[in-house]
């Protein structure tokens, strides 16, 4: 089906720049045959593509931790900052054929999300989780198709897997704006009252040593 719209909008330019117009029917069939054909091509290269979760939005994805209906999960927690690591090129060429195993790639972006952060303590970044039956498993090997599809399907069992960790409350989640602008303040606060205390203390020392290298005139 592809092949034929391109050959049909080849038709098309070929008519157009020789200078012989094509009749008007055709010329309209060809230019939606265009359409169409760059929509499928769009939708191709979305299919190929792991697709981006955020904290808004994990758990009613995927449903890790409360059914896991959706199907089986293999997320990439990683950080964009300072750059995207190489491993992420290599976890995208592995959406299609994950596919075709009924097992959805997704990545996290932990550098942005840092309620999943938190959740998923992924500090240690990149890393592959894999989401099947509300347990998660780790994958320590390297992201080759036939190494990962191997333990995605199979090997993952022998896999240590834990539980699923509930997603936090609505309240937490309402709330951790005000829990980030505390938590970035804090080593600040510790840090001026420190200072504070070291400053007041030298102080003191200073006058009480002046206190005393004071003279003391004597009373007639």
């Amino acid at each position: 089906m592809i092949r034929i719209l391109q050959i049909l909008c080849a038709q098309v330019v070929d008519r157009r720049f020789s200078g012989c117009p094509a009749p008007n029917t055709r010329t309209s069939m060809g230019l939606r045959a265009c359409m169409l054909l760059a929509i499928v091509t769009a939708l191709l290269a979305r299919s190929h593509a792991a697709r981006v979760l955020a904290d808004g939005f994990f758990e009613h994805k995927t449903q890790a931790a409360t059914g896991q209906t959706t199907g089986t999960w293999a997320v990439l927690f990683y950080e964009s900052l300072p750059e995207e690591p190489a491993a992420l090129g290599e976890f995208e060429a592995l959406t299609q054929p994950a596919l075709e195993h009924q097992i959805f790639l997704a990545r996290v972006d932990i550098s942005t999300n840092p309620q999943l952060r938190h959740r998923f303590r992924a500090a240690g970044s990149p890393a592959v989780v894999l989401f099947r039956h509300q347990k998660m498993y780790r994958y320590e090997g390297t992201l080759s198709r036939d190494s990962f599809l191997h333990w995605a399907t199979e090997a993952y069992e022998a896999s240590p897997g834990a539980k699923v960790p509930q997603p936090p409350p609505a309240f937490r989640l309402l709330m951790e704006p005000l829990y980030s602008y505390v938590d970035g303040r804090v080593g600040a606060a510790v840090g001026v009252l420190v200072g504070a205390a070291i400053l007041v203390t030298l102080l003191a020392a200073r006058h009480e040593r002046d206190r005393k290298r004071k003279p003391r005139w004597k009373q007639h």
